[in-house]
């Protein structure tokens, strides 16, 4: 026999404005620490996986998604210039 239940909990909002409140949140939150003399410290002073580990985990994964898109938006003009250019005839032949 099916029994179907229903969860009774405390709701989130899970628009679009929310999320990006939370993740603005964060990256404010990420921006602060990367400013102080307490990264400075811990950067100098931790090994190189720890500190590579560090930085992916705070500023480097924001530095990353900011050069994952500009790469792709540099390949998508690029495809989009050498289209433009193979359809012009750029070679005399």
């Amino acid at each position: 026999r099916h029994r179907e239940y229903f969860q009774v909990g405390k709701g989130r909002d899970m628009g679009f404005d929310s999320v990006m409140g939370f993740f603005s949140k964060l990256s404010m939150g990420t921006g602060e620490q990367t400013i102080t003399r307490q990264s400075f410290r811990l950067g100098s002073t931790l090994p190189i996986a720890r500190a590579f580990a560090v930085f992916y985990n705070h500023v480097g994964y924001y530095f990353n998604c900011f050069l994952l898109f500009n790469a792709f938006w540099g390949f998508c003009f690029a495809a989009l210039f050498f289209a433009i250019l193979d359809d012009h005839g750029g070679s005399n032949g």
